[in-house]
Formats: C-alpha cells, structure tokens, sequence
C-alpha cells in the first residue's frame, strides 16, 4: 500500500512538473527586456551635419538610421539610390558598434518627404496606407525589410508611419506590427513611432492600443509638433512653443500626449518620449512685441545645416545667440507653467528644448514610470553634443539600486509641477506588466497545461476508487 501510494505521488508531481512548465517559455525566445532607453535618431539625408565618426556612441543605448521609405506607387521597400546613402546603410550598425558594442541599432521605416520640424504633424501617407491595406504586399514588404535590416547588421526595425488618417488605416497598422511581429526572428526589436497622442487629431481616429502593446517593445511618442489652431504651420500669424510640456488650455502638449497613451492602455514600460533637437522660428512683425503669442510675418530664416524655412537645430539656435549679441539684443526665456523656452535676437524668434526644459521633461517621464527618452535628430546637437549628454547624465540620475527600482529600472520622483487638472490621469501612472518582449510565442500554452492538470485528477480519482 505503502509503494502504491509513493507511485502516485510520484506521477502526480510529474504530471504538475510538466503542467508548470507550460507556463515557461521556450528559451531560445526569452529576449531580455530593456531597463531602459537612451536612444537617437540618425538623419541619414543630413549625415554631413554629424558624420559617424563624430557621434560619440556611448550616450546611446539604441540609435535609429533614419530612414528608408516605401516605393510611392509599388508598394515596396525603397533602398537609397546614391551610393554614399547606400554606404552609409552599409556601415551604420557596424560602424556604431565597434564604438559601443552594447549599442543597438534600428532600421526606421517612415513616411518619406518630411523633415524634423514637421514629421509631428498629423498628415495622411498613401504609400504607406497602400502597402499596408493589401495583405500580400504588407507580407512582402516586411519580408525584404527584415531582410535589409539583418543583412545590414541592425538589430531591429521600427516602423514610423506618419501617421493613419483613418479607422481603416489604423487597423491596416495594428496587422502590420502584428505581421512583423510574427515575421520577426526571436530577439530581434520592433518598435513603432507614433503620433504624440493616442487619438490623431484631424483624422479623428485611434491607435490600436492593444496591438501595440502586444506586438513592439516599445512606442516612441513624438512629443513635439504640437502646435494648435492658428499656429499649425509655417504660415502661422503669431508665435507659439512647439513641444510644450504642459499646456491648461488645449490638448497640445507632452503631458497630455503621454497621459492619453496611458490611458489607452500601453504600459508606461513600453513608451519613449521624444525630445526635438530643433527649434521652430518665425519673423517677429514688432521686434518690441517678442514674447508668446506675439504676431509674426512670416518663418523664420532657412539656415545652411537644417535647411528649413522655420525651423533650426539646437547648434542653430546656439550659433544665433552666441552670434547675436554684437548686432542685436539677444533675450531668453524659461516658462516654468509650459516647461519651455525661447530666443528672440532682433526680429529673429525661436522656440527651443534648452537644456533645463530637457532636465524637466525627463524628470517627468521619470515620474511617470516610462522607459526612456529619444533625441530628434541626433545629427542637430552642437559640436559638443551638449543635449546627448545632458539627457544622458540626468536620464541615469534618476536609477536607483536594484532593490527600490520600478518596473521600468526609474525612480519615481515629486513633480516639481502640478500637472494642469484636465491633464491629471486617475490610472496608475505605472503598472508592472509581465508581457513578453522581441518575442512570437505564448506565455501559458492551454493546451498542455489543461493535459497534464487533468491527468492529476484522473490519477486521484483512479486511487480513490
């Protein structure tokens, strides 16, 4: 009796052993998940502002090439045609990663025709929409892209369509990271770059929250661009920040751009907030009249290295007001309810992340649990790299020891701003989430797990009577 009772414990924990192991998954697709992210976007178009070689790559945890583009009539993936781009697609993994051999690289995947200062801006893509819709030509375009990205050493893809304009094109986006999920070999990063908030605004539809969350490591919120009615483009009458923090009065701001991402349900663990390297400038109409708000005539001046009518990088921004003062007054401002700021020399009015809107916003993706930040484009920083390091100094200030960080490896801090009401989110600002990432299996197979459970019983039953 004695033996027979040993044998069925025996089998019972075997069978249980194996029922729990079904809640294990494969590991030869456990990709570790990031603690968090330092990451940059690489204007490939304007490498001659930042050559390779003058990127520190140490600042970085990840950096984007950006980007290759869909064909805008075949629906494929279009490789750049000259050849120092084609050099450049070549050498950028390897190259960065002989500097940092702990750096990730990623393939970006975006809408063709924009430059920084209005990829965050709400504008349809057809060619993206088109590959998207068609089942065939998304599974073949995703099968070249994955392709192109392992032959050329980089370590994932992020997919920056800018952005849906639609119900229908926002679901044709959730299969399409879907797909790419399902394509994608076990490791390898997906990463999506959105809209600043949840819902588009003037295309009147939502992100598939939930697709999102499931399929990419990561979402990197385009916190920036984000300028309302009356001040949307170059043609605006009156001055107005661009990547406002906060903003009581309307929706276009960081805060409620993030909070609305929150509250659609990815997880803070899964989000990375983007800080722009480039200022947006207009022509004051009144060189006396130069605060926010004030009217203006017309963008600002196109510089050499940027190249756009209204917009500047950081080392624009920099040069001007080092440059400035021997010909005109050169006044800059800090506005501690928008977390902003700007520079007026002459009749010249820009506004810019200086480095303490930078310290701030970090402090409040901090606050709010996030993965990490990335930098718009890293080619736009000055000759020291002040904002890459800067970021990257305050970022990992904010790390604590193993044994009080978050879910997200940051430390929750007292905001130094209260966060307008209308902003305010009743959701947890954090949740730990045990979800799988870089992966295309199953955390709990039902079938194996039911199999082995009911054997148990069976076993008891059979003992009992």
């Amino acid at each position: 009796m004695a033996h027979a009772m040993l044998l069925l414990c025996t089998a019972i924990s075997v069978c249980l052993f194996l029922a729990a192991s079904a809640l294990v998954p494969p590991s030869d697709t456990i990709q570790q998940a990031p603690t968090t992210v330092r990451a940059g976007y690489y204007f490939a178009a304007d490498a001659h502002l930042r050559p390779l070689a003058h990127l520190d790559a140490s600042l970085y945890t990840h950096l984007y090439y950006c980007s290759l583009t869909v064909h805008p009539t075949r629906r494929t993936l279009q490789l750049p045609a000259d050849p120092a781009q084609a050099r450049l697609l070549a050498t950028f993994s390897r190259a960065l990663k002989a500097k940092n051999p702990a750096l990730r690289t990623v393939l970006s995947i975006a809408t063709a025709g924009t430059d920084a200062a209005t990829a965050g801006a709400a504008s349809p893509d057809p060619a993206f929409a088109a590959m998207a819709a068609d089942t065939q030509s998304r599974a073949a375009f995703i099968d070249a892209a994955v392709g192109v990205a392992r032959e050329n050493a980089f370590d994932g893809i992020d997919v920056a369509w800018r952005f849906p304009a639609s119900a229908m094109e926002m679901a044709d986006f959730g299969s399409l990271v879907s797909d790419f999920r399902g394509a994608a070999p076990p490791g390898f990063l997906l990463t999506a770059t959105v809209y600043f908030s949840n819902h588009v605004f003037g295309a009147d539809a939502n992100y598939p929250s939930e697709a999102l969350a499931q399929s990419l490591d990561w979402v990197n919120v385009m916190a920036f661009g984000l300028r309302p009615a009356g001040a949307a483009s170059a043609s605006a009458s009156f001055t107005a920040f661009d990547a406002p923090l906060y903003d009581a009065a309307s929706h276009f701001s960081a805060s409620y751009g993030v909070v609305s991402w929150l509250d659609a349900g990815v997880p803070a663990g899964k989000m990375v907030m983007g800080l722009p390297l480039y200022g947006r400038s207009w022509f004051l109409r009144n060189k006396a009249n130069s605060g926010v708000g004030a009217p203006v005539v017309a963008a600002g001046p196109k510089q050499r290295g940027s190249n756009t009518t209204g917009a500047m990088s950081y080392a624009e921004v920099q040069a001007l007001a080092a440059t400035g003062a021997g010909r005109a007054p050169v006044m800059t401002s800090y506005d501690n309810a928008s977390v902003s700021s700007y520079l007026a020399v002459g009749d010249v009015w820009v506004a810019f992340d200086g480095v303490a809107v930078v310290a701030e916003k970090l402090g409040f993706s901090a606050r709010r649990g996030l993965l990490g930040y990335f930098l718009w484009p890293v080619n736009y920083d000055d000759d020291n790299l002040t904002v890459s390091w800067r970021a990257s100094e305050i970022w990992e200030q904010s790390k604590v020891s193993s044994d009080s960080r978050n879910a997200t490896g940051v430390r929750q801090r007292k905001a130094p701003l209260e966060l307008p009401p209308a902003l305010r989110s009743t959701a947890p600002a954090s949740a730990p989430v045990s979800v799988p990432t870089s992966a295309s299996f199953s955390w709990l197979s039902r079938n194996k797990l039911d199999a082995h459970l009911h054997l148990a019983v069976l076993l008891l039953l059979l003992h009992q009577q």
